[in-house]
């Protein structure tokens, strides 16, 4: 215990603590930790860089010193030495190069988004592709030497600016006018008691019997008839009352005035065809009981018909109501007749793609008789546009397209939009300009050798990419 002068404050050093022991040392560790994860982070950054370095070094020298031949015919077949093919003798060609595959995807790395995306100008989605003017997927411009282009037989044509029209023909079938069908029903409720037209395909004319009915309905109603028949003078309003009544049941006027005349009810009456044609459908036979709702009879009117066209529509356009059509069936191409356009149906038909239009003729000796085939040579207005050979221009379903001679054995194909037909030729409408020449007779053989070198080049690319994985440290 210390002790101070009396009058004297205790100095500050006589209360002071002494520090744990220990803090000393865990401060020195505690600096020591952070100097060793700073020298970690320098040490990750400076390898990552040089690595990185590195590897694209390795890249580019790995890229530039290989060269790969590969076999035109037999892509499975390459060398790194120029030479021939084993299994066909051709000389091999040069790989070509892929720059764009000897790097690594970054887009498709986790955690890595490049800055913009790209797109192959030749591939599927390519708008150059989809627009005319632009190149077909699947093909790519290819160079003949002359003697190649003289052994397949290449012919050229210049396209021309000329009038297009004329006239164009179309498909069409016969079909029965919706106008012309009648149906045969009854009013009553009744058993058949007689049949007088008994098969389909048969000519009836307006107002013949096809069939007798006996209706407790209608004998009832006769039976009244004569009632007020007995009263005289003062049954007058019942004799009318009864008439109506049996003529809205559908008894014709002629056996109502042959129940009032003779005095005796009629057990059958006759029903007969509202108009005169060719019995379509038959829904009755004898001791059939009939109902109103029942169809008994179809009967079609075939003094007219109607004959109905499939328009594409690059002409459809051209084709109004009004427009004259010269229809020729096909198992008689010698008898043509000629007829307007009087209706030009709303739908599209969305298999076929086409536009229906209708024509009508007269058929009074049924020369014509629906679901006959034949065609339509309509007269269109004539209009300048470029025209071409028809073989000049390809067509796979999925594209259209000619190949232009850019001279020097170059041929490049070229996406086009096709009007109407003109003579020989073809019209263009968009795609290709009037003075450019075309290959109009080897078409087809440009195409394949124009797929096949895009084939190889695909190829080529797939096989002769040089990847590697991408460096991390």
């Amino acid at each position: 215990m210390s002790t101070s002068e009396p009058g004297q404050e205790p100095t500050a050093h006589e209360h002071e603590e002494k520090p744990p022991r220990g803090v000393r040392v865990m401060a020195l560790v505690r600096w020591g930790l952070v100097a060793l994860s700073a020298a970690a982070a320098a040490w990750a950054w400076s390898s990552y860089v040089i690595g990185h370095r590195a590897h694209g070094d390795r890249v580019a020298a790995l890229a530039a010193s290989t060269q790969r031949y590969q076999c035109p015919m037999h892509p499975q077949m390459t060398s790194d030495e120029p030479g021939e093919c084993p299994i066909c003798h051709m000389q091999m060609r040069l790989m070509a190069a892929a720059p764009s595959s000897a790097v690594p995807d970054v887009a498709a790395m986790p955690g890595m988004a490049p800055d913009h995306a790209t797109s192959s100008p030749s591939g599927p989605l390519s708008q150059s592709s989809v627009v005319p003017g632009g190149t077909p997927p699947g093909t790519t411009p290819i160079t003949l030497s002359f003697d190649r282009v003289q052994s397949i037989g290449v012919r050229t044509s210049i396209a021309e600016e000329r009038a297009a029209g004329g006239t164009v023909r179309v498909t069409a079938v016969v079909a029965a006018p919706e106008q012309g069908i009648s149906e045969v029903h009854v009013r009553t409720a009744g058993f058949v008691d007689r049949i007088g037209v008994r098969e389909t395909g048969v000519r009836v004319g307006a107002g013949q019997e096809l069939f007798g009915l006996y209706s407790p309905e209608v004998f009832q109603a006769e039976s009244e008839l004569l009632a007020a028949k007995s009263f005289g003078e003062q049954g007058t309003r019942s004799v009318e009352a009864a008439r109506q009544k049996l003529s809205l049941m559908g008894v014709p006027a002629g056996a109502i005035e042959s129940v009032f005349s003779s005095g005796q009810a009629m057990r059958v009456i006759p029903v007969s065809a509202a108009s005169g044609g060719y019995v379509a459908k038959k829904n009755v036979v004898l001791g059939s009981y009939v109902t109103p709702e029942m169809t008994l009879y179809e009967i079609v009117d075939l003094s007219r018909i109607y004959v109905v066209a499939e328009v594409f529509p690059s002409d459809a356009a051209s084709i109004q109501v009004g427009t004259e059509g010269r229809f020729t069936l096909a198992s008689e191409p010698a008898k043509t007749a000629v007829a307007k356009v009087d209706l030009v149906y709303p739908q599209i038909d969305a298999d076929a793609r086409t536009t229906r239009v209708r024509l009508q003729l007269p058929n009074d000796t049924l020369k014509l008789r629906p679901g006959q085939y034949g065609q339509v040579d309509f007269a269109l207005p004539v209009r300048k546009g470029v025209v071409v050979p028809r073989d000049a221009v390809v067509d796979t379903g999925l594209s259209t397209y000619v190949f232009v001679d850019e001279g020097g054995g170059r041929f490049s194909p070229r996406v086009v939009t096709v009007g109407r037909e003109a003579g020989e030729g073809i019209e263009l409408l968009a795609g290709l300009s009037a003075g450019d020449r075309v290959v109009s007779s080897g078409a087809f053989l440009i195409d394949s050798e124009s797929r096949l070198q895009a084939s190889l080049g695909q190829t080529s690319a797939d096989q002769g990419a040089v990847v590697e994985p991408w460096h991390r440290p």
